[in-house]
């Protein structure tokens, strides 16, 4: 099954593919999806809905320890379309090689986003 990519059953074209990152099992989310508009956020959101739901994703209690922690729902509660606090900043990592992810959006002026595979070591 293809996962970011077709992230779940909802598929969208990815901006970079990340080769480096990741295993066999969450190799096809490992990738930058750029997030530039409510409908990009909207498709992100259902597409790691879905990839939940399939598995090849799980919502991760992961924060980077330099970061003031934001409190929010869990992204389950999150409804495809809203409302949604001003920033969104979750993580998800591969149940099998625990390769981390985040998803962040700022709704609040609208600028964007990103789904993203990132080093844990890096934060």
């Amino acid at each position: 099954m293809e996962a970011l990519a077709a992230i779940g059953r909802h598929r969208f074209k990815p901006k970079y593919k990340m080769t480096k990152y990741g295993c066999k099992h969450c190799g096809d989310v490992c990738q930058v999806y750029k997030i530039v508009s409510p409908s990009d956020l909207k498709k992100a959101i259902r597409v790691v809905q879905d990839n939940i739901a399939d598995g090849i994703v799980i919502e991760s209690d992961f924060w980077p320890q330099q970061n003031l922690k934001i409190s929010h729902e869990p992204f389950s509660g999150i409804q495809v379309n809203g409302p949604y606090d001003d920033f969104l900043i979750y993580y998800f990592e591969c149940p099998e090689c625990k390769q981390l992810f985040q998803l962040s959006a700022e709704t609040y002026h609208g600028s964007g986003g990103l789904w993203k595979p990132i080093d844990r070591d890096s934060l």
